[in-house]
C-alpha cells in the first residue's frame, strides 16, 4: 500500500534523471538532480521486488482458499482484465501526452495507429501495467507447482523445516543476489517485454515463489525476525553504495564500468535486506488497524492503475514553465495525488449507483 503511494513521487522524479523509463524526459545534472536522487534511489532498486514478494504471500492464501480453477479465475479478473483494459483505454492517452510533448500536432485518433502498430516501443507500450502482466504470467505458470505443494502437504513442511534451521535462510537471499550479479548486466532493457527480460523475470519470479513459501510456514516467519538488525545494517550499506553509484552516474553522468559492477551487487543486497527489514518493521509498527490505513489499502490498486496519467499530464503542462524545477516537481506530485484520489472517490460513487440500479 505505502509502496504504491510512493509511485507518484518516484515516477515524477524520473523525468529529471538520466536513467529510468518515463514518458517525458528532461534530465538535469549536478546538484539540480540531487533532490530527485534522494527520492528515486531508495525506491528504484527495491519496491518492485517487494511487490512481487508480497504478491507471492497473497497467492498462498488465495490459492489455498480457492483451489486451482477459482484461483486462475480470480487472477484473470484482478490482473489480466485490468491489464487489457488499461492497455486499450489508458495507455494510449498517457502516450499521446508524450507525443504532444515531442511535437505531435494531430488529434488523438490520428495518434492511435502510431501507438498500437508503428511506434509502440517508443511510447512504452503497456507502460507501468507491465507489473500486472508479469504477475499474471507468474501466477499461471506456478499453478502446477502450487497444486503439487497443496496435494503433498509434507513437501512445504520439508521446505520450511530446511530454511528455518541455522542460517539456511541466507540461501534464497544469496540466490537473489547471484541472479542480479549474473543476469542484470546483460538484461537491463528500456522497456519491460517479458520475453527477453530475463533478469527481471528470474528475480521477480523467484521472489514470488519465495513469498509463497514464506506465507506457508510460521517457522520461516519466526526465523526472519532474527535478521531484523542485520537487515537494517546491510540495507544501509546497500543503500549507501546505490547512492554512490547514482551520484556519479546520474549527477555527474559518469559511465565508468566499475559503477555497473557495484550497482548490481548493491542492488541485490539492498533489495533482500529491505524486504526482511520491512517484514519486521511492518509486524512491529504497521500491524494495526486504522481508518486511514484501511482507506489507503482499498484505494491502492486504483492509484496504481491511474497514477501515471496525471503525472504525465501535469509534467507536460509545467515542464517548460519558467520556474524552479523542484517547484514544478512538487506541483506535479501534489496535483497527481489529488487527481488519483478524486478518481477513487468517483469510482466508489459510481459503483454505488450501479449497485442501486441493479437492485431496483
Amino acid at each position: 500500500m505505502l509502496v504504491v503511494l510512493a509511485l507518484i513521487p518516484f515516477h515524477a522524479s524520473l523525468t529529471y534523471l538520466r536513467y529510468g523509463v518515463v514518458y517525458i524526459k528532461e534530465p538535469v545534472s549536478g546538484l539540480a538532480s540531487l533532490p530527485f536522487l534522494i527520492i528515486e534511489v531508495p525506491l528504484g532498486d527495491f519496491f518492485m521486488t517487494l511487490l512481487f514478494f508480497v504478491s507471492g504471500v497473497a497467492s498462498y492464501y488465495s490459492f489455498n482458499k480457492r483451489g486451482t480453477g477459482l484461483y486462475i479465475g480470480e487472477r484473470a479478473q484482478k490482473l489480466a482484465l485490468p491489464f487489457g483494459l488499461g492497455y486499450l483505454l489508458l495507455c494510449p492517452v498517457t502516450a499521446y501526452i508524450q507525443a504532444l510533448y515531442e511535437g505531435f500536432q494531430e488529434g488523438f485518433i490520428s495518434f492511435l495507429p502510431r501507438f498500437f502498430w508503428y511506434d509502440t516501443y517508443h511510447y512504452l507500450g503497456y507502460g507501468h501495467l507491465w507489473f500486472l502482466l508479469y504477475l499474471f504470467v507468474f501466477s499461471i505458470i506456478c499453478v502446477p507447482l502450487f497444486k503439487r505443494w497443496q496435494a503433498e502437504g509434507g513437501r512445504l513442511e520439508c521446505i520450511g523445516a530446511f530454511f528455518s534451521k541455522g542460517n539456511r535462510l541466507l540461501i534464497p537471499i544469496g540466490f537473489i543476489v547471484l541472479l542480479e550479479v549474473c543476469l542484470r548486466p546483460y538484461f537491463h532493457p528500456d522497456a519491460f517485454i517479458i520475453f527477453g527480460d530475463w533478469a527481471n523475470v528470474a528475480v521477480y519470479l523467484s521472489l514470488f515463489i519465495f513469498g509463497y513459501i514464506y506465507a506457508a510456514d510460521s517457522r520461516i516467519q519466526e526465523k526472519v525476525k532474527e535478521y531484523f538488525k542485520l537487515s537494517a545494517v546491510f540495507g544501509i550499506l546497500g543503500l549507501a553504495a546505490l547512492y554512490y553509484v547514482n551520484i556519479y552516474s546520474q549527477m555527474f553522468w559518469s559511465d565508468a564500468s566499475y559503477l555497473g559492477v557495484l550497482w548490481v551487487w548493491a542492488k541485490g543486497v539492498y533489495e533482500c535486506a529491505g524486504i526482511i527489514f520491512l517484514l519486521n518493521f511492518g509486524r512491529l509498527c504497521l500491524n494495526r488497524k486504522s481508518r486511514a490505513l484501511t482507506y489507503l489499502s482499498r484505494a491502492s490498486f486504483t492509484i496504481y492503475i491511474f497514477h501515471y496519467l496525471p503525472i504525465n499530464f501535469f509534467t507536460w503542462l509545467f515542464i517548460r514553465l519558467q520556474m524552479p524545477i523542484f517547484v514544478k516537481y512538487l506541483m506535479v506530485v501534489s496535483l497527481s495525488y489529488l487527481t488519483v484520489f478524486c478518481i477513487w472517490e468517483l469510482w466508489q460513487k459510481a459503483k454505488k449507483i450501479i449497485r442501486k440500479g441493479w437492485i431496483t
